[in-house]
């Protein structure tokens, strides 16, 4: 038996190859197939493919077809994407159009149960009868030797559940625009159809990422129901999600319309801003009776500062009587763009192109480090990072006294007797004015940002301004540093002052991003959100309790392995010594 390892299609977690379970997010995962790796091509044509037959189909029994088995003689299964309880999603090669495409096949052995059958048919048949831009579209269908499959468009990207999970569950707000205003359009479009998907939940969005962009994709209309008087449903069966369906689902009273979507919508976005359901547990039964007669919890209580007018929308959307819900995908739309508009910017809205330098009153400039694609963390992923501005240099003493004499700011926690342990009375000594200043905790260092103005960068944004985007070793490149390029090591036994050093500059011109004093980051330490976490703008924020946040960048006191440009290290909020120091974003 193989022995080597493989990755968790959902979270990332490196897996024994034997695994049948995620021992981090309890995804189950397919005997002997990583879902991420199981790839015989790519762009090109696959090579070494064999023609299926009826009598290997029927011996699989429900397994995944191997890599390079060719259907209908056109398209070449080339891996695994996800599996469900009626068949399973591959991802494919269309030999004709040149061109990926996912292809979806019935379980066999599920082949003559007439109910699964007509449901599979279902989706094909909506699916194919209109189209629209954040519905994925299904290009073709056939049955081969015992085999019932459509294949349709691949989208290269996490489905909404597995963004969450990379996110801990709580995605920032312009992504909940972006996600939520393409959803609705395409549920839009379907009511006004007369289609009611039935089970929109965030395991039936797929998200491609594109840069600055998220496209939702809507997929499995299995389920929907056409309001033309024809009725799918068997008597007494549920149809859907528990987690995600309206009351008049969950009582099965036959009176399902688009307003039961709008309350789906509605958990999928409680469950989007705060990482949980409204109700949730592993007993259906009491599940689906809360949606009947239980108030939800307000999502601020899990996400505090939560903007009032969305958290209205939300408790609107999951109101048990369909008539005071949002009456349309429409209104559910508008709401939700005026409820973010205060807080994410209108991507459609003009703007001015960005100063490349901010220049500070106090001399000390802030640098635009432009949006785009850099290499990440050692397993240099792909991550995009929109336009944001770095500080030149790190804090000075003299920048940090001038904040004490204004605010007369004093740390009130255990370790405040460290605070600024190198100055005498707290007052700066000369020699130290233009030293980057240490011995301020994390808690120090934003109550300076925000009288500032300004913020901790997230560990991403300090990453980008130290690496660049063509994914460098060390701020200066791939030469092994010298004490020319930074301070490191002990040789010089403290900090030095903070000044221009082109020869270890960052690509961006940002100056002692390698050793003098590791450097606060917004962000807590979890390595696993580090390696694995989102694509876009990733940021492990605060929440509230005491976990440990991230430094970077090394310090006068480590050695040259500290210098890496994706060497991290982490210390509780209220630690305090003469090798952390900080400087701001905006």
């Amino acid at each position: 038996m193989s022995t080597q390892g493989k990755r968790c299609g959902s979270c990332g977690q490196e897996l024994p190859a034997i695994a049948r379970f995620c021992l981090t997010c309890g995804e189950p995962q397919l005997p002997g197939v990583s879902r991420d790796s199981t790839v015989l091509a790519t762009e090109d044509e696959p090579r070494d493919a064999f023609e299926l037959t009826a009598s290997q189909v029927l011996s699989n029994h429900g397994r995944p077809l191997p890599a390079g088995t060719v259907l209908n003689r056109v398209y070449t299964v080339q891996g695994v994407i996800g599996e469900g309880g009626m068949g399973i999603v591959y991802r494919g090669w269309d030999s004709i159009r040149k061109r990926k495409v996912a292809i979806k096949t019935l379980h066999p052995n599920m082949m003559n149960q007439s109910r699964v059958r007509r449901r599979f048919l279902r989706e094909v048949e909506l699916s194919s009868r209109w189209s629209h831009d954040h519905v994925v579209r299904i290009f073709d269908f056939f049955e081969q030797d015992g085999l019932l499959a459509f294949v349709m468009e691949y989208v290269p990207g996490p489905t909404l559940e597995v963004y969450l999970q990379r996110w801990r569950g709580q995605l920032p707000l312009d992504d909940i625009r972006m996600i939520f205003t393409g959803v609705l359009a395409a549920m839009g479009a379907a009511h006004a159809r007369g289609v009611v998907h039935r089970d929109i939940k965030p395991q039936n969005i797929l998200l491609q990422l594109d840069g600055a962009t998220i496209t939702p994709k809507l997929v499995d209309f299995g389920l929907a129901k056409v309001l033309d008087g024809t009725n799918y449903t068997r008597s007494g069966a549920l149809l859907g999600t528990y987690r995600y369906m309206s009351p008049e689902q969950a009582q099965n009273d036959g009176v399902v319309d688009p307003r039961s979507d709008i309350y789906s919508l509605g958990v999928t976005l409680y469950r989007a801003l705060t990482g949980r359901c409204p109700f949730d547990g592993n007993n259906a039964f009491a599940v689906l009776q809360a949606h009947i007669d239980q108030p939800p919890v307000r999502p601020s209580r899990f996400r505090p500062k939560l903007p009032a007018a969305l958290e209205k929308l939300v408790l609107d959307a999951l109101a048990k009587a369909p008539e005071a819900r949002p009456q349309s995908c429409d209104d559910f739309s508008e709401r939700l763009q005026a409820a973010l508009a205060d807080v994410v910017q209108d991507p459609e809205a003009d703007s001015e192109p960005l100063p490349s330098v901010i220049h500070e009153s106090d001399g000390h400039d802030l640098v635009l480090v432009g949006q785009g694609v850099f290499q990440h963390g050692p397993n240099r992923r792909q991550v995009f990072i929109d336009d944001f501005y770095l500080a030149r240099y790190p804090v000075t003493n003299r920048q940090f006294s001038t904040f004490l004499e204004v605010t007369g700011y004093e740390p009130d926690d255990a370790q405040r007797e460290r605070f600024l342990a190198h100055w005498r009375g707290r007052r700066c000594p000369p020699e130290l004015e233009e030293h980057p200043v240490v011995f301020v905790s994390w808690h120090d260092a934003q109550a300076y940002c925000a009288w500032a103005g300004r913020r901790l960068p997230t560990e991403a944004e300090w990453e980008k301004g130290a690496r660049g985007a063509d994914g460098r070793k060390y701020p200066w490149g791939r030469e092994e540093p010298t004490p020319e390029h930074a301070n490191f090591g002990r040789r010089l036994r403290g900090t030095v002052a903070v000044g221009p050093n082109d020869l270890g500059a960052s690509p961006y011109g940002l100056h002692a991003m390698a050793g003098n004093v590791w450097e606060w980051c917004e962000d807590v330490d979890d390595p696993a959100f580090y390696l694995h976490g989102p694509e876009r703008n990733p940021r492990c924020t605060v929440s509230g309790g005491e976990e440990a946040c991230v430094v970077r960048g090394g310090s006068w006191m480590f050695d040259a392995r500290s210098l890496r440009s994706y060497a991290r290290a982490s210390h509780p909020r209220d630690f305090r010594i003469d090798g952390v120091g900080f400087r701001c974003a905006m």
